[in-house]
C-alpha cells in the first residue's frame, strides 16, 4: 500500500510541474483584437500591473568557459514502479555584468511537447531528435517571472572547488564536476509552492552534459506535500557553439587546458 502510494505521488508531482507551467509561461507578443463598437470607459481602475521579483545567480568555483548559451535538460526520473518519466527544464545560461547568469526558458513547443507526453504516458525515457532541439530553440521564449506567478528565483552555478558540504555529501552532487542548482519560490496562487533543481555535472561536452538530478517539490494540496524526484539527465545545447573569445582562449592556454 506504501509503495502504490508513492508511485501515486510521484506521478503527481510530475503532474503538478506541469500545472506550475503557467508561471513559466514565455513572453509572447500581443494579439491584435479584432475592431469593435466604441466601449464606455471603465467605471473601476485597472488591476496593479505585475512587478518584477528578485533573479540572483551566485556562482563559485570553477565553471566552464563555454557553457554559455540556451539548454534543453531531460531527467528521467525512475519511479518506485521502475517505469521511467521524463521530466524537462529549459534555462539559459549567459553573460551577466559581473559574472554568468541563469535565466529560465519558458514553455517546450507543442509539437514537441506531446512527443514528450507519449512517452511519459507509455512509462518510457525521451531523447529529443535534432529536429525537437531545432524547433525548441527557434520558438524559444524566455519564462515570464514576475509577481503573478513568482516570489523570486535564486540560481547557483558552483565548481566542485566551492562546493559546501551538502553538495559534497549528497549522492546527486556528489564527485560531480559542477552543479547547476535553480530554486523557484511561487507567489502563493499555485498548488505547488516551491520547486529545487539540482544537476550534478558528471560529463561535460560543449553541445551535451549529463550527471544525476534531483527535483524536490513543495505542493499544499491541501496540506503540505513534499515529493522527491531523482534520476540520470542529459542538457542538450539549442543552437550554434558559440565561439571562444580571445580572453578564455588564454586563460585555457595558462590553466593548461589549452596544451596539445
Amino acid at each position: 500500500m506504501r509503495k502504490t502510494c508513492l508511485i501515486r505521488a510521484a506521478a503527481g508531482a510530475i503532474v503538478m510541474l506541469g500545472v506550475v507551467g503557467p508561471a513559466c509561461r514565455a513572453e509572447t507578443e500581443p494579439s491584435t483584437p479584432p475592431e469593435t463598437a466604441p466601449q464606455p470607459a471603465p467605471t473601476t481602475p485597472p488591476s496593479t500591473a505585475p512587478t518584477e521579483v528578485p533573479v540572483t545567480t551566485d556562482v563559485q568555483g570553477k565553471i566552464p568557459g563555454d557553457i554559455a548559451g540556451r539548454w534543453l535538460a531531460v531527467c528521467q526520473v525512475k519511479l518506485q514502479s521502475g517505469a521511467a518519466r521524463p521530466v524537462t527544464r529549459l534555462f539559459e545560461i549567459r553573460e551577466g555584468r559581473e559574472h554568468l547568469e541563469v535565466a529560465l526558458g519558458g514553455d517546450i513547443p507543442t509539437p514537441v511537447n506531446q512527443r514528450l507526453t507519449a512517452a511519459m504516458n507509455a512509462g518510457q525515457s525521451w531523447t529529443p531528435t535534432p529536429d525537437d532541439l531545432r524547433e525548441v530553440n527557434e520558438k524559444w521564449r524566455p519564462a515570464r517571472v514576475d509577481s503573478r506567478n513568482y516570489a523570486k528565483v535564486e540560481n547557483r552555478l558552483l565548481g566542485s572547488d566551492a562546493y559546501p558540504p551538502e553538495f559534497t555529501e549528497d549522492e546527486t552532487t556528489k564527485g560531480s564536476q559542477f552543479a547547476i542548482a535553480i530554486k523557484e519560490m511561487y507567489s502563493g496562487g499555485q498548488a505547488v509552492r516551491t520547486t529545487y533543481s539540482v544537476f550534478g555535472v558528471r560529463n561535460y561536452t560543449p553541445t551535451v552534459f549529463g550527471g544525476t538530478a534531483i527535483i524536490a517539490t513543495l505542493a499544499v494540496a491541501p496540506f503540505p506535500m513534499p515529493i522527491t524526484l531523482k534520476g540520470d539527465f542529459q542538457a542538450y545545447r539549442l543552437g550554434e557553439v558559440a565561439p571562444r573569445s580571445v580572453f578564455q582562449r588564454l586563460s585555457d592556454l595558462f590553466s593548461g587546458c589549452g596544451r596539445r
